[in-house]
């Protein structure tokens, strides 16, 4: 394996990844292993969320991110705790059992669900189990078709990859980017959560910042055996 330090160094920040080539053993490397959710948590919320009469809603929360049709999917479940129990049945359908959801808005103005600690390892795991959670399908297709601006990192391999990336400020305020997602190379599926806190702290460099971790997953995830 090569040395993801030295893409670290290279990059300026934090980085870090968690990622499995054909359900195989999960390999981690990088200084961040952990942080807000952000607009990740959008995935198994949208999947608690999900009927008919919030279709619309979904749709722009996983493929716009749009903020406002998460908090209303939120709402929809119920008072927080409930809301938050509902998440947690989802996250744990598809293998992550350890994330708890938060209910208290810990860094205003942001929602306290996007600020759900969430280690790449527990969401990388729920990546690979996503496939075969109950009602997953219809969200998973639409990590399929998040829009072009949006679709950097694994999605910038990959066009036919499932995504959903996240980022906010970190106190005191520089950007953390994140993404989770399934992309096939050379024959190969790959599950990988991938994260970046620039040295910059601004979103731009973090987003540039995943695609190069995407790029450097591939490589290995192509020489794995």
């Amino acid at each position: 394996m090569s040395d993801f330090g030295e893409l670290e160094r290279k990059l300026g920040g934090r980085s870090g990844a968690a990622f499995s080539v054909d359900d195989g053993s999960v390999t981690q490397v990088g200084s961040l292993t952990t942080g807000a959710a952000w607009s990740t948590i959008k995935v198994p919320l949208a999947i608690a969320a999900l009927t008919t009469d919030t279709e619309d809603l979904v749709e722009r929360a996983i493929t716009e991110s749009d903020n406002d049709s998460a908090r209303a999917l939120w709402e929809s479940l119920g008072p927080p705790d409930a809301a938050a129990a509902a998440v947690e049945r989802v996250l744990a359908s598809a293998g992550d059992a350890n994330t708890r959801v938060e209910t208290a808005v810990v860094f205003p103005p942001y929602t306290s669900f996007g600020q759900t600690e969430w280690t790449l390892v527990d969401q990388q795991r729920f990546a690979a189990g996503l496939s075969g959670a109950p009602e997953a399908e219809p969200v998973l297709d639409l990590m399929r078709r998040v829009i072009a601006e949006q679709r950097w990192g694994l999605a910038a391999l990959d066009p036919g990859a499932a995504i959903k990336g996240g980022w906010g400020p970190d106190p005191p305020g520089r950007a953390l980017v994140r993404q989770f997602g399934i992309f096939a190379t050379e024959g190969r599926t790959v599950t990988a959560a991938i994260a970046n806190e620039s040295e910059d702290g601004a979103y731009e460099t973090g987003a540039a910042n995943l695609t190069r971790i995407a790029e450097w997953v591939r490589d290995e995830s192509a020489g794995a055996r």
